[in-house]
């Protein structure tokens, strides 16, 4: 029987061992490379068909990829991007030149996907089926064969030595800002994380990465050494000269080492965008010279992502942002408190296995009045737990587990001021879905 439409193809793909959903300890049934080859294997490899750019790391990365695929774009590449999570569609997740997948093609191309994997059902490595990620890596990877992508830009999902995407070899391999995430997975400190993020950097390869926290520079420049492969960091690169975050763009100006000072404008908003853009352009501007800086601009004014920084106008205004790690509800508060000086209502949710009280000791003192919600059913979740850390910190907290009525009671206590809603890209999720009515 065939698909009726991408919702039974997501729903397909999330039927199987859903990692996002329940992050297992490192299993070798499960987090393994030799699956998603043989599935790639089978499908005539697409993965070689377009030339690619890989990027990992704990903040930025999903932006980092966009900004990259937008320069590509209007360098006049057919480009792909494949990142996660998504906040509204799972289509989000995969875009050619900015677009989703036609629904139509998109369909077809998923019913032959299911044929290819239900005829290796039996003979996949480690005798076990593939996995949510593995099979939506499988459709991006399809998808841009079909639509003849010169170049994809590929963000990981976890991690990245035994991440799905890590089955390509890519032009060049991105390292973003790190943080503690997912520690029962990557392990308990920065040196650890970053040992399997380098898992990424291959044979040759040229990588760059941003090189914070410092602490993630040995771990980066061992890896690179040991595979032979150029390593640039971005603070040593280049140096961003200038920030102006608006609530509209953000506009930035930027000198490479031995270079010209250089000013771009990016329509997401928020300062940390900046280094994002800085990256994405320290990375082309050594891998392909040839793009103008025009085309730079061109492509850095046209990208958004939702769910980052996204500021949905209104009475009052609701700024919607993932930020799930301290350094990200850091990076967030700082630009939020740049654009906002008379402050606002917090509106917060985290899913468990995160780390809730560092992240109330920076946002905490920041507010007056703080709502407490559940992120959506797809990923466990206690508020009433992270209700209690709020409230060893703060009197003004307010637990309300339905986010309709937290997002009620929010406007109530905004008083026309903004709303910042954070903590779990699901938790905005449930809130972009009651503001923002998608096409």
């Amino acid at each position: 029987m065939s698909f009726r439409g991408p919702g039974e193809v997501f729903a397909w793909a999330e039927s199987f061992t859903n990692l996002e959903r329940n992050l297992p300890a490192l299993d070798k049934r499960v987090w393994r490379l030799d699956r998603m080859r043989r599935l790639l294997e089978a499908a005539g490899g697409p993965d070689t068909r377009f030339r690619s750019f890989h990027v990992a790391g704990s903040k930025g990365k999903g932006s980092t990829a966009a900004l990259m695929a937008g320069v590509l774009t209007a360098s006049g590449r057919k480009t792909g991007l494949y990142t996660s999570p998504h906040v509204s569609s799972p289509l989000e997740r995969i875009s050619v030149d900015g677009q989703p997948p036609d629904p139509v093609l998109f369909t077809l191309m998923a019913d032959r996907a299911r044929a290819l994997v239900d005829g290796l059902a039996d003979s996949l490595p480690g005798g076990f089926s593939p996995t949510t990620f593995e099979l939506l890596t499988l459709l991006a990877f399809l998808a841009f064969r079909e639509a003849g992508c010169d170049d994809a830009v590929v963000e990981t999902g976890i991690g990245g030595r035994l991440d799905a995407t890590n089955v390509i070899m890519p032009e060049a391999s991105v390292l973003t800002p790190l943080d503690l995430e997912h520690t029962d997975i990557l392990g308990d400190t920065i040196e650890e994380i970053a040992a399997e993020k380098a898992g990424i950097i291959k044979e040759g390869v040229p990588a760059f990465a941003a090189g914070r926290p410092p602490e993630s520079k040995e771990v980066f420049r061992r890896a690179a050494a040991l595979r032979g492969a150029p390593l640039a960091f971005l603070d040593e690169e280049a140096d961003i000269l200038s920030v102006a975050p608006g609530t509209t763009a953000t506009g930035f100006t930027l000198r490479l080492r031995g270079g010209e000072p250089v000013s771009f404008t990016l329509s997401m908003p928020g300062a940390f965008q900046a280094e994002n853009a800085a990256l994405a352009y320290l990375c082309l501007r050594r891998c392909r010279p040839r793009i103008a800086e025009t085309q730079f601009r061109a492509g850095f004014a046209a990208t958004r992502l939702p769910g980052r920084m996204e500021i949905v106008p209104g009475s009052p205004t609701v700024v919607l942002d993932g930020a799930h790690t301290p350094l990200a509800v850091r990076r967030l508060l700082e630009t939020f408190q740049v654009l906002y000086p008379a402050g606002g209502v917090l509106l917060f949710g985290s899913v468990s296995g995160k780390r809730p009280h560092e992240m109330a000791e920076v946002l905490a003192p920041a507010f007056e009045r703080i709502v407490i919600s559940r992120p959506n059913a797809f990923k466990p979740s206690d508020p009433r737990e992270v209700w209690a850390i709020f409230r060893q910190m703060h009197k003004g907290v307010e637990l309300l587990e339905d986010p309709v009525r937290a997002l009620a009671r929010a406007r109530e206590l905004a008083a026309g001021r903004p709303i910042l809603v954070t903590g779990s890209f699901y938790m905005v999720s449930e809130i972009r879905a009651l503001l923002v009515k998608e096409p």
